[in-house]
């Protein structure tokens, strides 16, 4: 019997816990992991303990390893990693605690007979040690750059995820994506275009490529598992903040799930076929389709987007070689707008998951203390101070309800979901200057409570606010849509505001007409002006104005119908019914007292037939009542039902929209859905008047009193909010973004009774 399986064999004995010897923080070391084979378990078919060594390594020794990149997965309430691995020194074996995650990834790792040393950040990180955890994460970039490849562990096979890991297999084999996505990426969209329209002119090569997509999609289509593809992307490595950088970095990945593994460019091609699998399947509808697989499909691409990720940062530090700096790095992973937000296990991490991606140049990333024992919202507030250097946009992020307890009101809660902010069309794409170039970095002044210090202009003072919202439909079909009813009312409160503002503007500029201005104020605050400027832009001024009143038009008379169609049914209800009429039954007044005891006593047969006639009469008039009323309610319902699970025709007809009333023109452009998608980015925002007449939109809290402050540097002005007291002297509390019509470019400097002050945040 050899040494090694004397070691497996002998007696058990209790192992003292694994206590790390300490990295030097002065030196680029870590450490890797060697899985050992496991220890034999004592009931037969079982699996046995894993066993490892730790090796200590020098980042620059060039070193062959490999990086393991999975989910933690911690469950709801668990703090403490529960299952048990060995650690094999020279002198003896120890017992470590991983979390079932990692411990389910080493046994199908083992039994891929893995031999490369591998970094495991649970294992080769002592996550006790906050001071070795903060010196490690500056290391991360280089120990997954200087890897040889990530392995990425999606977790345990499923039948689907076989499924899907065999056919694209299969597809890769063909050769067919791998071409275009590499050698021939140039003619990429050419080659799209000619399969998504086959009659289209193109030269030998572009046809070439076209006829074997349309064969691979003939061939592979069908038989593409759609619940394989969501089952892959549903495992929650595709949504964490830390496997980005673990998965760019490398130099290859490979993706293994159960024992079945793909490379990234294989796992990328099953992505592309599916693009334009579905594309064509869309293209080809002619009919009604069930909704249940427009969602089904609707959902897919949705799911993708942490793929997408992962592509995006591999091209931009292999390919392009054009890294982003820290700030938009934060902002591109933290601000999830309508998609799922992405996972992080520490709110740290928010942050400190995303250094390794940022330019090695970039000076934001190099200012960055990373401290695990300072609190989340001490950190948070030093990055949004290095932040808001850079951009005093990042006011915008502060966004209600907060996540984290205890931040100051203008730190951003990279913890919350996060949306683009109004004034902006794209994340990168500001709409509007009202504050003009950026002058001055904004101060912090640290303490206990961090205030922020910034220099701007107040505009004026909240006279009134409104009460209508703009809201999403509660049961939409597919994607979000807006609620055409809430639209009308807050059309008709637009008005009203609209009213009062153009008076204050013709006060100031008397040249234009009344009508003209007030027409102007209800389009541009029908969506904090974001539809007008795009019309207007596009089209010209005249063109662009006549575009968007008719599409406002659309909005409101369909608003308008579903409103009083409500009050139809609501009118059929059976006392609503019995009401309306206004005439009272002649069996609800009876005779008078002699009357009845006269006809009881002379003509007892007379009494009979009418007290038999008010029966009948009675019983037909309630049958009548409630069948009118259940016709209307069944017919009410029956509507429902068919929205919300009938089938949906993707492209209706011009007539079927002109059934209901409605322009075809209008209601079915591309235009419509610029302008409801407008509405929704400006939900829970209200209306406003300043006592200056000045009118806008701000965030749904604000009321009388609150303030409108440009600062300097900003695109959009702010909604702030005194504190009271005499202790808190001339301090604001933070409220959020706002529009204020007439003052999104830069306006409030050519005013020379506005001067500049500086404001105090906490």
């Amino acid at each position: 019997m050899s040494l090694f399986d004397y070691e497996l064999l002998k007696p058990l004995k209790p192992l003292k816990p694994f206590q790390y010897s300490p990295l030097s923080p002065s030196k680029r070391v870590f450490r890797l992991v060697q899985l050992l084979p496991p220890k034999p378990a004592i009931i037969p078919g079982t699996q046995g303990t894993i066993r490892i060594r730790l090796v200590e390594a020098d980042i620059d020794s060039g070193i062959h390893y490999d990086a393991l990149s999975y989910a933690w997965n911690v469950a709801a309430g668990q703090t403490k990693p529960n299952r048990k691995i060995i650690v094999e020194t020279n002198e003896d074996s120890f017992k470590l605690y991983v979390f079932p995650a990692l411990e389910n990834a080493l046994i199908h790792l083992g039994s891929l007979n893995i031999t490369e040393y591998l970094f495991i950040d649970q294992i080769s990180i002592n996550q006790e040690d906050r001071d070795e955890k903060s010196h490690q994460v500056l290391l991360m970039q280089d120990i997954y750059a200087k890897s040889a490849c990530t392995l990425v562990w999606l977790g345990p096979p499923t039948r689907a995820s076989d499924r899907y890991f065999d056919i694209v297999q299969e597809i890769s084999q063909e050769g067919v994506l791998s071409g275009l996505m590499g050698p021939r990426l140039g003619q990429f969209m050419h080659v799209f275009d000619a399969v998504m329209d086959p009659t289209l002119s193109v030269n030998e090569e572009v046809r070439e490529d076209r006829d074997a997509v349309l064969d691979l999609v003939h061939r592979y289509g069908d038989r593409f598992p759609l619940d394989g593809f969501a089952d892959v992307l549903d495992r929650s490595w595709f949504n964490r903040l830390w496997v980005i950088q673990e998965a760019c970095l490398a130099p290859s990945v490979i993706f293994v799930c159960g024992d079945k593994s793909l490379c990234f460019d294989c796992f990328r091609g099953g992505a592309l076929f599916y693009n334009i699998y579905n594309t064509l399947w869309v293209n080809q509808i002619t009919g009604t389709i069930s909704q249940h697989v427009l969602r089904e499909r609707d959902a897919l691409f949705g799911k993708t987007i942490g793929l997408r990720r992962i592509f995006q940062e591999r091209k931009a530090i292999h390919d392009t070689r054009v890294r982003q700096g820290l700030h938009d790095l934060v902002l591109k992973y933290n601000v999830n707008d309508d998609l799922k937000k992405i996972g992080a296990t520490l709110e740290q991490d928010r942050i400190f998951g995303l250094l390794g991606l940022a330019a090695d140049d970039d000076d934001l990333r190099n200012r960055v203390r990373v401290d695990y024992e300072a609190k989340v919202t001490h950190m948070y507030s030093e990055i949004a101070e290095l932040l808001l250097k850079e951009s005093i946009d990042v006011l915008l992020f502060n966004q209600q309800p907060k996540k984290t307890p205890g931040l100051p009101s203008w730190v951003p809660d990279w913890a919350m979901n996060l949306a683009i902010p109004v004034g902006y069309m794209a994340l990168k794409q500001p709409t509007f200057t009202a504050g003009g170039a950026k002058v001055e970095a904004p101060v912090l002044v640290k303490n206990e409570h961090p205030q922020l210090h910034l220099r701007g202009i107040l505009v004026d003072e909240v006279l009134d606010v409104g009460t209508r919202l703009h809201s999403a439909q509660s049961d939409p079909q597919v994607a979000e849509q807006i609620d055409y009813r809430s639209a009308k009312l807050f059309f008709d409160e637009v008005s009203k505001f609209a009213q009062i503002g153009a008076a204050t503007v013709q006060d100031r500029n008397p040249s234009g007409s009344g009508a003209e201005v007030e027409l102007g104020l209800q389009l541009r605050l029908c969506d904090s002006s974001r539809s007008y400027r795009h019309f207007t832009q596009t089209l010209g001024i005249t063109p662009g104005i006549e575009r968007l009143e008719a599409l406002h038009s659309s909005i409101y008379s369909l608003g308008e119908r579903l409103i009083r169609s409500d009050e139809t049914v609501a009118s059929y209800h059976i006392t609503r019914i019995y009401r309306t009429i206004g005439i009272v039954p002649w069996y609800w007044e009876p005779m008078s007292e002699m009357e009845s005891l006269r006809i009881c006593a002379l003509n007892p047969v007379l009494a009979g037939k009418i007290a038999c006639q008010a029966i009948r009469d009675f019983t037909i008039d309630m049958v009548g009542l409630v069948v009118a009323s259940f016709r209307v309610w069944f017919a009410s319902k029956v509507i429902i039902y068919r929205r919300r699970f009938g089938k949906m025709n993707l492209r209706p007809s011009r007539e079927t929209v002109e059934k209901i009333g409605l322009d075809p023109g209008v209601s079915l452009s591309p235009d419509m859905n610029i302008f409801t998608t407008n509405m929704l980015k400006n939900m829970r925002r209200r209306l406003y008047q300043t006592t200056a007449g000045y009118v806008g939109l701000g965030p749904p809290d604000m009321r009388t009193g609150d303030f409108i402050v440009i600062f300097h540097g900003g695109t959009t002005p702010h909604v702030l909010r005194k504190l009271e007291g005499e202790a808190q002297g001339d301090k604001y509390q933070y409220m959020g973004e706002a529009y204020c019509d007439g003052l999104m470019d830069g306006e409030i400097f050519e005013d020379e009774t506005k001067s500049d002050g500086v404001f105090v945040l906490v």
